[in-house]
């Protein structure tokens, strides 16, 4: 075909599409880049142990994350201090980490013209007696506004951010967070009104908890419960089983249920148990159980982690423990956390 036949075909095929309004499709209003209902959002989950960011496009009109821009964690370790604290209070130290740590990722978000950056903060913050000092302090020193957030709030926050990013059905799903100072089951009922299981342990009192009752150690002075020897971790396996049977019928219902899709989110799932299971995102109890035994008489030294070290083995610990008394098969590991539900919470956005 020489160039002149070629011209001629694109000046027909140009008429015919005037004259029968053939839509172009990159042009086409579904795919526009600028569609008025998706606006970029920031929020900052501020957690026990680490403070979390993401960045993303959101449909205004479904709650849903349309896609992700931008995450980033950065550890503050404000659990760990309030439990040195003699007076229940977060320390200058963890403070001015918090701080920095809030200012070096809202300057991210704003790199991306946000709406704007909200942020929740969680167990840590419920516990503190100055926490609502620092959370007025952060907002004059940031601009961020922080929401310190009951237990059922978490919890409802990663339900939502799992639903925010998964094709999931949400009546036969239920979202497991464990933090470094809570832990949330979360489910809807038959009625479809949220319930929110508040778990008995979480990975710092957890820890304690093996230090105190089963190493029989002071807390006040030892922050390690490592090493543990394989009869030592049998004992925290059981004492994380025994508490897990305690945990609200319904829920026991729902896992059992082998339509129920359980969906584990946070840091802890991403960072300390998925790593031990070769990064896949299913988690098996057998896996589980297999790498935490290889942790057995280590010294925090040994372990990975560092400055997380001395819950390395408490971690999995904690959650092999859940596993086995809840009977629970099967968890999916997924990139969630609250930050992913407060993008799409309605009452954080609706100025």
């Amino acid at each position: 075909m020489n160039k002149w036949t070629f011209l001629l075909i694109l000046v027909v095929l140009g008429i015919f599409a005037a004259i029968f309004w053939i839509p172009i499709p990159y042009y086409s209003s579904s795919i526009h880049p600028h569609a008025t209902n998706i606006e970029v959002r920031a929020a900052i989950d501020i957690g026990s142990g680490a403070t979390n960011l993401k960045v993303a496009n959101v449909n205004r009109d479904t709650d849903k994350i349309v896609s992700q821009i931008f995450e980033q964690s950065i550890p503050v370790p404000y659990q760990k201090h309030l439990e040195k604290s003699s007076n229940n209070t977060f320390d200058n130290e963890v403070m001015e980490q918090g701080i920095q740590a809030i200012k070096a990722l809202k300057e991210k978000a704003d790199s991306y013209h946000v709406k704007k950056v909200v942020a929740v903060a969680t167990a840590a913050f419920r516990k503190a007696d100055n926490a609502s000092q620092f959370a007025q302090e952060i907002e004059k020193l940031t601009g961020v506004r922080v929401h310190i957030i009951d237990q059922d709030e978490e919890g409802i926050l990663a339900f939502r951010g799992a639903l925010a990013i998964t094709p999931i059905e949400a009546n036969q799903t239920l979202v497991w967070d464990i933090g470094g100072g809570s832990m949330q089951l979360t489910t809807l009922t038959d009625a479809g009104s949220y319930l929110v299981e508040k778990g008995k342990l979480a990975s710092i009192p957890f820890k304690n908890a093996i230090i105190q009752e089963i190493k029989h150690q002071d807390i006040q002075k030892v922050h390690s419960p490592n090493p543990l020897s394989p009869e030592e971790m049998q004992q925290a396996l059981q004492y994380a089983e025994q508490k897990a049977r305690e945990t609200d019928p319904y829920i026991k219902e729902k896992i059992i249920n082998p339509n129920t899709k359980i969906l584990a989110v946070g840091s802890l799932f991403k960072y300390a148990i998925r790593p031990l299971i070769n990064d896949q995102s299913t988690l098996l109890p057998g896996d589980l159980e297999k790498a935490v035994q290889g942790f057995a008489n280590k010294t925090d030294s040994d372990l990975p982690g560092g400055a997380l070290a001395e819950v390395a083995v408490s971690n999995p610990l904690l959650v092999l423990g859940y596993m086995k008394g809840l009977d629970i098969k099967e968890v999916e590991i997924i990139s969630v956390n609250n930050a992913d539900g407060a993008l799409t919470y309605p009452v954080y956005w609706a100025d």
